[in-house]
Order: C-alpha cells, then sequence, then structure tokens
C-alpha cells in the first residue's frame, strides 16, 4: 500500500477514534451535570484535566496496541479486539490513578458510567464498520499500485494468485518474468527501462544466484525491493520477523500472550473478575459445599491432583471432593454414570461447583479464568506423543473454562476428541484477546444454563 494511502486510512481511524471519545466525554457531562451549567461546576478544573489524560491515554494506549496499524487486509475481528484491549486498559490506568492520586471524590462516579459505556458503544462498532468499508471500498476501487514480479516456483505462483484472488489488497502485476523458463535479466532489465514501476516483487530464495542482482537493479531503477522467499514450509499468515542486533528471526507462531501489555491486561483481569467471585462464594457457598462434601462419605473436603500447568511444569489442581476415595482417581477419567461420583458430587458437579477452589488458584497466578484445561499428568505422557502439537496447549496458563470446552470437547479422553481439544486449545493460544475471553466466558455459563 503506498505510504499516503495508509497515512491517510490511519488519521481516518484516529480522527473517528477522538471525535467520539469527545462526543462521550460532552455527553456524559451534559448528561450528569444537565441541571448545572457545566462551567459553572465547583470541579470544572478537575473535569479539564481529566479530559486531558483521557484523550492522551488513548492515543498512548492505541499505540501500544497497534489499533491504527492497518494491514494490507485488516480484519474487522481483530481490530475489534485490539480496540476492547485499548478500552480495558484506559479504565483500569484511569480508575488506578484516581486512587492512586486520591481524587476519586472529585469525579462523580455517574459520570464515568455515561462516559464508558458511550465510548463502548461507539468506538468498538466504528472500528469493525470501517473496516469493513474500507476492505469492500479497496475491492471495488483501482488498484493502489502496479509492481513487476521475477522468480520462480511455488512463491513465484502463490503471488499471482493471491493477487487475483483478493482485489483488496490494491496490488496488480503489470508484468512478470520467469527466470527458470525463457525470461531472462535482460528482459527484465529492458522493460523497466521503458515502464519503470514502484516495486520489484522477487520470488527467489536469498541464495539464488540472481537474488543480489536484482536488489542492485531495483537500486538502479530506484524501486522498492520485496523478497518473496520460499520457506518450504505450508503458508502461515502470522509469521513475523524480528531483529536481534543485525540479524534477522522469524517467528512463525503468532502469541499475543508474549507481549508485556497483553499479559499484564489478562493478570489484571484474572485478579478482580476471580477476587469479584471469591468475594460473592466465600461467605456462603464456601461453607455449605465445605459440610455437604464431609456427610458425602469418609475423606478430605479438597481433592488434589498433579496436573500439567504452564510451561508443561507440574502444578496441585484443587477441587470439593466429588468421588468416593478410590485408587484409579489419577489414571481413570470420571465419566458420565461414574460409580465412583457421590451423590452430593454428582449435583456440584453437574453445577461445576467442585471447582471453585480453583479461583484461589487464579488469583494466586497458578491459573486463568480462561485457557487450555489442565490434563491429569497420565494423559499428557500418552497423548504428547499422539497428537500433533499437543504440548503447545501449556504455553499459556491452564483456565477453568476454555475454548475447546465451549465448543463441546470435554469429558473422555479418546484420540478424536483430544485432537479436536488441542487445535481449539492452539486456536486460542494464537489469537488470544480480551475479548475472546469474556466470550468464552459467556458461552460457558450460557451452556451451563443450557445443560441445567
Amino acid at each position: 500500500m503506498p505510504a499516503n494511502h495508509n497515512r491517510l486510512s490511519q488519521f481516518l481511524v484516529l480522527l473517528g477514534d477522538f471525535a467520539l471519545l469527545n462526543a462521550a466525554f460532552f455527553g456524559a457531562a451534559w448528561q450528569r451535570f444537565r441541571d448545572l451549567p457545566f462551567f459553572d461546576t465547583p470541579y470544572y478544573d478537575y473535569y479539564l484535566q481529566l479530559w486531558l489524560i483521557l484523550n492522551l491515554l488513548w492515543l498512548v494506549l492505541s499505540l501500544i496496541f497497534r489499533t491504527y496499524d492497518l494491514a494490507l487486509k485488516p480484519e474487522p475481528r481483530q481490530s475489534v479486539s485490539k480496540t476492547f484491549n485499548v478500552f480495558v486498559s484506559h479504565l483500569f490506568v484511569v480508575l488506578l490513578l484516581l486512587v492512586a492520586l486520591q481524587r476519586s471524590e472529585q469525579y462523580s462516579r455517574l459520570f464515568f458510567v455515561y462516559f464508558y459505556s458511550g465510548v463502548a458503544l461507539t468506538i468498538l462498532p466504528w472500528h469493525f464498520f470501517y473496516l469493513r468499508f474500507l476492505r469492500s471500498f479497496r475491492r471495488r476501487s483501482r488498484p493502489l499500485r502496479t509492481v513487476v514480479l521475477v522468480g520462480e516456483g511455488r512463491a513465484f505462483d502463490d503471488f499471482i494468485q493471491l493477487v487475483g484472488r483478493n482485489p483488496e489488497l490494491g496490488i496488480a502485476v503489470s508484468r512478470s518474468f520467469r527466470i527458470d523458463k525463457s525470461d531472462s535479466l535482460e528482459d527484465l532489465e529492458s522493460y523497466l527501462e521503458q515502464s519503470p514501476g514502484e516495486e520489484l516483487f522477487v520470488a527467489l530464495n536469498p541464495g539464488h544466484a540472481a537474488f543480489g542482482k536484482l536488489y542492485r537493479l531495483a537500486d538502479q531503477h530506484v524501486m522498492n525491493f520485496r523478497a518473496l522467499p520460499d520457506l518450504g514450509m505450508p503458508p502461515m499468515k502470522s509469521m513475523r520477523i524480528d531483529f536481534y542486533d543485525h540479524l534477522p528471526v522469524l517467528s512463525f507462531r503468532p502469541e499475543p500472550l508474549q507481549q508485556w501489555h497483553n499479559r499484564w491486561l489478562k493478570r489484571s483481569f484474572d485478579i478482580l473478575f476471580s477476587l469479584l467471585l471469591i468475594l460473592i462464594c466465600l461467605p456462603l457457598l464456601f461453607p455449605i459445599l465445605a459440610i455437604g462434601v464431609k456427610l458425602s462419605g469418609p475423606g478430605p473436603i479438597f481433592f488434589k491432583q498433579k496436573r500439567s500447568g504452564y510451561r508443561g511444569e507440574e502444578f496441585v489442581i484443587y477441587k470439593f471432593r466429588s468421588m468416593a476415595l478410590n485408587a484409579q482417581s489419577d489414571t481413570h477419567q470420571a465419566k458420565a454414570e461414574d460409580p465412583r461420583i457421590t451423590s452430593f458430587g454428582r449435583f456440584i458437579r453437574r453445577w461445576h461447583l467442585d471447582e471453585l477452589p480453583q479461583l484461589f488458584q487464579v488469583l494466586g497466578g497458578e491459573m486463568s479464568m480462561v485457557g487450555p484445561r489442565p490434563h491429569m499428568i497420565a494423559h499428557t505422557e500418552e497423548y504428547r506423543n499422539l497428537v500433533d502439537r499437543y504440548m503447545l496447549r501449556h504455553l499459556v496458563k491452564p483456565g477453568l473454562t476454555g475454548l475447546a470446552q465451549v465448543q463441546g470437547y470435554k469429558g473422555e479422553h479418546d484420540l478424536p476428541s483430544m485432537e479436536a481439544r488441542v487445535r481449539a486449545d492452539v486456536y486460542y493460544l494464537e489469537n488470544w484477546s480480551l475479548l475472546l475471553d469474556l466470550s468464552i466466558i459467556l458461552r460457558t455459563l450460557a451452556s451451563w444454563s443450557k445443560t441445567n
């Protein structure tokens, strides 16, 4: 995409964000202070400072989460996820600043309710529909740039097919030269003398004899040089290149939680959500469940078992005991009509109340609210060599619920269902966002209401 077109798209998104952010601010101020002229409120100076902070903070967080980094083929869902992360971080940081600076008494709580409700109801749809419009506009409009393609092999053919299937990329191949057939570098140079292009795309590996010549040829004709190397691997949309000093390093799998701000956001959400549930459940439910388990039969109140956790490290998971004491608890998964389950245990398993002690493990950092469910050590040892990419699920903390569970992959551990579960867990790893976490939690609650 030409730089000026990309900058225009970024400017329009930025302009829309700040228009809606400030509309939400002044709308909230009007709604809160409509019985009193806003400029006559006793805390007018405080709200002026707040206005500056809200705008500056939104810009900084948007740059951190790269919501204005519009790719050649922007995905509306991914954009909304990034923007939602900005929204939650913005709310959290503002509340943290108010508490740290001891300014919470100077501002109306109702104002913040109006303001953040307005932001959520306007900016999130704005990003989604703007990118939908941008993709549609690019598909209908003429190409933004023409390029010259030279090379050979699969990368050469893949690029031609890609441009043909995706007009929203805004690319047209003005001429292509296959140097493994009849075309030669002399033919290319003759063509560039008569019809200079903006960019030269080269579908060759850097070790090819012609690669360096083509690089210099692009310099001589003032063209941007773009390489399309054939890595001998399946196409990966999310491959990223980092530089360790001068050395390029390729990353083939996206891992959003490797970024510090995403880890911080997920951890903050885990702490707040688990703490809220503990404060709600602990005073009433925990004593009742503890008594019920104790009366259900001999044995401890809590069941504990080693499971595979983050980075494959073993950790001890805690539950309210739902089974009679047995020697197979560490090797045999519970089944629907398992005779080991007590009558009270069947009740708490039906409502997932046996997993409430894990809220303390979420609060302590061993687990997360959302993530792959931790497996027994015996199952990890059994399936790590049977299921492709099985161990990748341990690159995120185990969760109380997960994408595989809401998709129906839970219960008994046969090979087909385990393969489907791992696919869902790896998808979660590669596509994490706070919006995805919230979606999984809501789908979990919905599935509980249907089954109960």
